[in-house]
């Protein structure tokens, strides 16, 4: 079943292609239906991510899968800690992270990221708030550097005025962005 020459040119091996494929349209399906992604979901993910990568790349392959889990992980711990994103999309970037690795982990959050930023400025721009957000930013950043503390940066989506994004979807598009592309 390995196949070192195509996973050492940069190929996302078939498998593994439509493993993640069909783990980010269920993630994206699920969080746009219920607003969570199920552990249920991500659990089993992260463990085929780890088990397809060892069966293509040997101990290489688990050493990838281990680094994109920790690098997604670790790119997404600050905005979950300030409420920014929930902890169903860092599962669900961590089992990407499994499945494709640290680079095409990093492609697909960078996308994901700009997406979300992107599609929350025009939702804001139409509803007439992204004034008024943008501004609030601004205090809550320099509330940060006053008092030397994240403490201002906690949000929560259940404050009167909030709005809040599904935020699978643009990570899910940035990913799947990164496979169509095949980003090496």
């Amino acid at each position: 079943m390995r196949s070192d020459l195509a996973w050492s040119a940069g190929l996302v091996p078939a498998p593994l292609f439509a493993t993640a494929l069909a783990f980010v349209t269920l993630c994206m399906a699920s969080d746009l239906r219920t607003r969570r992604i199920p552990n249920a979901i991500t659990g089993p993910a992260i463990l085929a991510g780890a088990t397809l990568n060892v069966l293509y790349g040997g101990g290489a392959g688990l050493t990838a899968s281990l680094a994109g889990l920790g690098l997604a992980v670790g790119v997404l711990l600050a905005p979950f800690a300030a409420g920014g994103i929930g902890g169903g999309d860092v599962k669900m970037m961590g089992a990407v992270g499994a499945l494709l690795g640290p680079h095409r982990t990093m492609v697909s959050l960078a996308t994901g990221l700009v997406l979300g930023g992107l599609v929350m400025a025009v939702h804001l721009a139409r509803q007439g708030r992204l004034r008024e957000k943008l501004l609030a930013m601004a205090v809550m950043i320099g509330g940060a550097a006053t008092e030397c503390s994240l403490q201002p940066l906690k949000i929560s989506a259940d404050t009167p005025g909030a709005v809040s994004l599904p935020y699978s979807v643009p990570l899910g598009l940035g990913t799947l962005t990164a496979l169509v592309l095949g980003v090496a």
